[in-house]
C-alpha cells in the first residue's frame, strides 16, 4: 500500500508536503490564539467603558456587579439594544471593533494561504522539473536504443515504481542489444564460412580440371590416366574430408551439438582416438607412446572427446621429422582430469603460437616429413570440442624441444 514511497523523489515530495502542511497547522494554531486575543480585548475594553459609564451615572457598584452576572435577558433589554442599533441583524459597517478584529484575522488568513500557495507551487514545480529531467533522459536513450545504439543506460539509481518500469526497458534493451549482436555474429559467421568453404574448394576444384584436362588430352596414355586418376581421387578425397570437416567445425559453432557426456575408462578414449593413427605412424617412422592410470576415469563425450584428442595426435604427425616421438599423457587432480599430447619436433614459432587455433592456419615453415597435408581445422575443432564440455585447451612450445598441448576438463 505504501509502495509509492519508496520512490526517493516521492518520499521527498510528501515529506516536504507534510512539513509545508505541518507550518501551515501551526500557523493556523497562531491566527486562532491572536484572534481570541483580539475579541478578548475588545470585549474587556467594551466591558471597561460600559461600567465606567455607569459608575459616572451613579448606578452602584453592587448593581454592576450583578448586571455582568446575569446570564439570562429580558424583552425590554432586548427591545433597548435594538433602539440603539445593536441586533444580530446589526451590519458590520456599525461595529468598528469587530471589523478590526476582522481585518487583522483577514490578513494573518491571507498571510497563511499565501504561504501555502507558494510553498506548494515550488514544492510541485521542483518535484515535476525532476521527473521532466528523467523523462526526457528516458526519451532520448530509448530514442538510442531504436537506432540500436544500445551503449547508454536508461536511470535506474533509485527505487520506486518508475525506476521499476526504467530497469524493465532497459532489460529489454539488454536483451535486445545481445539479440542483435548475436544476429552480426551469426552473419559474420556464415559470411566467414562461406568465404572459407569457397577459398579452400577453389585449389582442389582447380587440380581437378586440370587432372581432367590432361586425361582428356591423352587419353591413349594409360599411365597418364591411371597416374592422374589417384590424383583426381586424391582431390575429390581432400574436397570430401574439407566438407565434413567444415560441417563440423559448423555445428560446433553454432551450438548444435548434443554431446552425450558419461564416465569412460580414460585409456579406452586415447586408444579410440590413437588407433586409426598408429599405422601412419609406423609408415612415418614415428612412435606413439600412452602414459597414465589405466583405472582413471573421465566423464566426457566419447566419439567427440576421442576425436579432439586424435587431432592433436594428427598434428604431432603432420608437424614432426621421422623418428620422433609423441606422447599422450594423463592425470588427476581432486577437481580436473588432464590430457597432455607432446612431441619432440622442433617446436612452434613464436609469431604463429598465436594464430595456430584459427580455422584454416597453418604454420609458415612446415616441420614435417610432407607426407600428408592438413587442412588447417584440426586444433580449431580440437578447442570448441573441449570448451564446449566446460574445459580449456592450451599449447606450450619451446623451439628445438617440442610442443605440449594440454586438455583441461572438470572432473
Amino acid at each position: 500500500m505504501m509502495d509509492f514511497l519508496k520512490d526517493e523523489g516521492q518520499k521527498r515530495y510528501f515529506g516536504a508536503l507534510a512539513v509545508i502542511l505541518a507550518v501551515a497547522s501551526i500557523f493556523a494554531v497562531v491566527i486562532w490564539q491572536v484572534n481570541g486575543n483580539q475579541i478578548k480585548e475588545g470585549s474587556v475594553q467594551h466591558d471597561r467603558c460600559l461600567v465606567s459609564s455607569l459608575m459616572e451615572q451613579g448606578v452602584s457598584e453592587a448593581v454592576i456587579a450583578k448586571a455582568f452576572a446575569e446570564k439570562e435577558f429580558t424583552e425590554k433589554g432586548t427591545d433597548l439594544l435594538k433602539r440603539l442599533g445593536i441586533s444580530e441583524t446589526t451590519e458590520l459597517y456599525f461595529m468598528p471593533e469587530v471589523i478590526d478584529i476582522q481585518k487583522g484575522t483577514g490578513r494573518l488568513l491571507a498571510g497563511l494561504f499565501f504561504f501555502l500557495w507558494i510553498s506548494l507551487l515550488l514544492l510541485a514545480g521542483l518535484f515535476f522539473s525532476r521527473r521532466e529531467r528523467v523523462y526526457q533522459q528516458a526519451v532520448r536513450i530509448i530514442d538510442q536504443f531504436m537506432k540500436g545504439d544500445f551503449t547508454e543506460h536508461l536511470p535506474q539509481m533509485e527505487e520506486g515504481c518508475l525506476y521499476r518500469l526504467l530497469g524493465k526497458i532497459d532489460g529489454l534493451a539488454n536483451a535486445l542489444a545481445a539479440g542483435n549482436e548475436e544476429a552480426i555474429k551469426t552473419k559474420n559467421f556464415l559470411k566467414d564460412t562461406i568465404s572459407d568453404i569457397s577459398h579452400q574448394l577453389k585449389t582442389p576444384l582447380s587440380a581437378l580440371t586440370i587432372y581432367n584436362e590432361i586425361i582428356a588430352s591423352d587419353a591413349e596414355n594409360k599411365e597418364t590416366v591411371l597416374a592422374f586418376t589417384q590424383k583426381t581421387q586424391t582431390a575429390l578425397d581432400r574436397i570430401e574430408g574439407l566438407i565434413q570437416a567444415l560441417l563440423k567445425v559448423t555445428r560446433l559453432d553454432a551450438g548444435a551439438v548434443a554431446f552425450e557426456k558419461q564416465a569412460w575408462l580414460l585409456v579406452d578414449v586415447v586408444g579410440r582416438a590413437v588407433s586409426e593413427l598408429l599405422v601412419r605412424a609406423e609408415e612415418e617412422g614415428k612412435k606413439i607412446f600412452l602414459t597414465g592410470e589405466e583405472n582413471t576415469y573421465i566423464n566426457c563425450d566419447l566419439q567427440w572427446t576421442s576425436e579432439a584428442i586424435g587431432n592433436l595426435v594428427k598434428n604431432a604427425l603432420d608437424y614432426t621429422e621421422q623418428s620422433a616421438e609423441i606422447t599422450v599423457s594423463w592425470n588427476q587432480s581432486p577437481e580436473t582430469t588432464r590430457i597432455a599430447v607432446s612431441d619432440n619436433g622442433k617446436g612452434i614459432d613464436e609469431k604463429d603460437i598465436h594464430h595456430i587455433f584459427k580455422r584454416f592456419y597453418r604454420t609458415s615453415k612446415r616441420k614435417g616429413n610432407g607426407q600428408r597435408q592438413g587442412i588447417g581445422l584440426g586444433l580449431p575443432m580440437a578447442r570448441s570440442i573441449i570448451e564446449s564440455q566446460g574445459g580449456t585447451l592450451s599449447v606450450q612450445s619451446t623451439k628445438g624441444e617440442g610442443t605440449t598441448f594440454t586438455i583441461t576438463l572438470p572432473k
